[in-house]
């Protein structure tokens, strides 16, 4: 395994301060009226990170033998896994590309087009609201705005609005629906789980279904100490435009900010995790999702480095703030492994520091 000691640009704009329809993407004009602003998601943090893979097996294998992650769901009909480590109902969805054929839902409806996840790539990050009240007030301002969302669906656990931002990335934000998720997601069932959902005659309940403290599963001696997911990166040369949806539509709270050696922020929900990093780049560069985070248990993050197989690929980091590994999967997407100094939510890498 390679060790890189490495320093970190440092933040210039600091502002922490508390812990299928088509595709539409937005297109934003400063000249047109604010009511833009008014839309404001402002989700709690990023729950879930949900890729389309070319072997599903292959990359359910990997997360599980490398990245501490258990498969708690599987969807057979539609070539889907979902892994977690008992933070929430999944830390990482996981759906094979499409081969050709359209993929329905439980209500029979074209859940995924044969067009759609043609390719591995980003299917959506999702990101947890507070409850449904507060997710159905926010699509009524989505409406009001005059904006279309991406899909509406219910998925039994919980209820989705789902909405592309300028670069064509789709963000979920979702509100649970029960507290006991293990019931339906559980290696018991393999049926469908999603159907449409019309907000609009849903009930507006003002319980929150997450769980604040969730026991988390203790893992083999031989397996990554992971907690949960705690943060995602996209790059972007609509810089601009995409600060503004993220602040603006998603009601992200801006944390960080740096103009050097490249223009990026850092984003988080009403929590504080700082969950997404935005970063500029040039033409040519690779635009869209590039990796995300997991953070582990500082206690056993050394000794299993030291004393586990890891592929030969990966790079380790090492800084004031965290200890860390960067690993491609199968399709080559980086996964972040970091150990807080501080046992604290980290901001993910900057991505030429994981590249």
């Amino acid at each position: 395994m390679l060790r890189h000691p490495i320093s970190f640009a440092p933040l210039t704009k600091i502002l922490y301060s508390e812990h299928n329809r088509k595709r539409q993407c937005f297109e934003f004009n400063r000249d047109k009226d604010s009511s833009m602003e008014k839309v404001a998601f402002g989700p709690r943090r990023l729950g879930h990170v949900n890729l389309y893979v070319s072997d599903l097996e292959a990359s359910l294998s990997f997360y599980e033998r490398h990245c501490g992650l258990a498969r708690v769901r599987m969807e057979t009909a539609i070539g889907a896994g979902f892994l977690s480590n008992g933070n929430t109902h999944h830390d990482l969805g996981l759906i094979e590309i499409s081969r050709g054929q359209d993929r329905h839902g439980r209500d029979g409806h074209v859940q995924i087009q044969s067009t759609r996840g043609r390719h591995p790539g980003l299917n959506h990050l999702g990101w947890e609201m507070e409850n449904q009240a507060a997710l159905v007030a926010a699509y009524e301002r989505m409406r009001a705005a005059g904006m279309a969302p991406h899909a509406l669906y219910d998925h039994i656990i919980s209820h989705a609005v789902y909405v592309s931002d300028p670069d064509g990335n789709v963000h979920e934000f979702y509100a649970d629906s029960m507290k006991n998720w293990e019931s339906v997601f559980n290696l018991d069932h393999d049926d469908l789980v999603t159907s449409r959902w019309d907000p609009l005659s849903s009930e507006r309940s003002t319980t929150s279904n997450y769980n604040p403290t969730p026991s988390l599963r203790r893992p083999a001696p031989s397996e990554m100490p992971t907690r949960h997911v705690t943060g995602a990166s996209l790059a972007t040369r609509r810089y601009d435009e995409m600060m503004r949806f993220m602040q603006e539509v998603a009601g992200f709270r801006l944390l960080a900010e740096t103009a050097s050696p490249a223009r990026s922020a850092v984003f988080g929900g009403t929590t504080g995790r700082p969950d997404l990093r935005l970063t500029e780049v040039g033409t040519g560069q690779q635009t869209g999702f590039r990796m995300f985070s997991l953070m582990v248990d500082p206690a056993g993050f050394s000794r299993h480095l030291a004393e586990a197989p890891v592929p030969a690929t990966a790079r380790r980091i090492v800084h004031d703030d965290r200890e860390a590994v960067v690993l491609a999967d199968p399709d080559g997407f980086l996964v972040e492994l970091y150990a807080s100094r501080d046992d604290a939510f980290l901001e993910p890498l900057a991505l030429a520091h994981a590249s």
